[in-house]
């Protein structure tokens, strides 16, 4: 019988544990819920967003989490929303484009906005 009891729960991280994505980050946590003292969820799924560097999840963090009937789960949020903006890992962008209209894109020290190309005669082009 279906009791529906599905719910959004907080909680602390209790371990970050499980197996590893393709960045070698760990994929479930245990969460003690707020309204449970001393009780241990079963490993919950965290989202790719929340994994290693990028969502910085360790023990005491306070995180938001649904619950399902089986006892399985997911890691929705941090409580305290915070991010310091690393992307760990490749990114891949399949289609379209990436624009960065008031940045720049450096890669290993070498800037898009000041980077020159220097030839024999000096240089052929100047940073755009």
């Amino acid at each position: 019988m279906n009791s529906n009891n599905q719910m959004i729960q907080k909680g602390k991280i209790s371990t970050v544990e499980g197996a590893a994505d393709r960045n070698g980050d760990k994929t479930t946590a245990r969460v003690l819920p707020c309204t449970a003292d001393g009780m241990v969820t079963r490993p919950l799924t965290i989202p790719w967003w929340l994994r290693g560097k990028m969502g910085n999840l360790k023990p005491g963090d306070e995180v938001a989490y649904a619950m399902f009937e089986d006892g399985t789960g997911i890691i929705l949020s941090r409580m305290d929303g915070e991010w310091d903006g690393t992307v760990p890992g490749s990114v891949k962008v399949e289609k379209g484009d990436v624009t960065v209209p008031d940045g720049d894109v450096t890669a290993s020290g070498i800037s898009l906005k000041t980077h020159t190309h220097a030839g024999v005669h000096g240089e052929t082009s100047g940073p755009h």
